[in-house]
């Protein structure tokens, strides 16, 4: 089969065949490099996975769609950037203005504070935020 491109299931990549030689010349061709259809590279190689889904490879050692991994963010990071809101929010409703700074907006920013500083080593998740002021 005349091909434009090949897959390797190993390094779950596509490879023009026009540079198969220049592979090959620096060692770098896969061992597992298959022949594949100009659709199959058109799908998975150019084209948009589904939502929630990324490239991988099948059983059959062919790209398919798979679903995404879950990316967990530290809760000290969360807790990084709840802060940096915190912050904003606390300064824009209450701080420009020289009105007091509720309780419930300090006592969440201290819990906040102790989670990324490891005060806090129990806390599974964030605190809950207070409802910004309104009027």
């Amino acid at each position: 089969m005349d091909t434009n491109y090949y897959f390797s299931p190993t390094k779950n990549a596509f490879y023009p065949a026009a540079w198969k030689a220049i592979y090959a010349a620096s060692g770098t061709w896969p061992s597992d490099a298959m022949a594949i259809a100009d659709a199959v590279f058109a799908e998975y190689g150019i084209g948009q996975p589904p939502a929630g889904q990324i490239r991988g490879v099948g059983a059959n050692g062919m790209p398919a769609w798979i679903a995404a991994p879950t990316v967990q963010v530290p809760l000290n990071n969360q807790a990084q950037q709840a802060l940096a809101q915190a912050q904003q929010t606390v300064w824009a409703e209450y701080g420009a203005l020289g009105q007091s700074v509720p309780a419930a907006w300090i006592t969440y920013q201290t819990a906040l504070r102790n989670i990324i500083s490891g005060v806090d080593t129990t806390s599974t998740t964030l605190p809950t935020a207070p409802a910004a002021y309104t009027d």
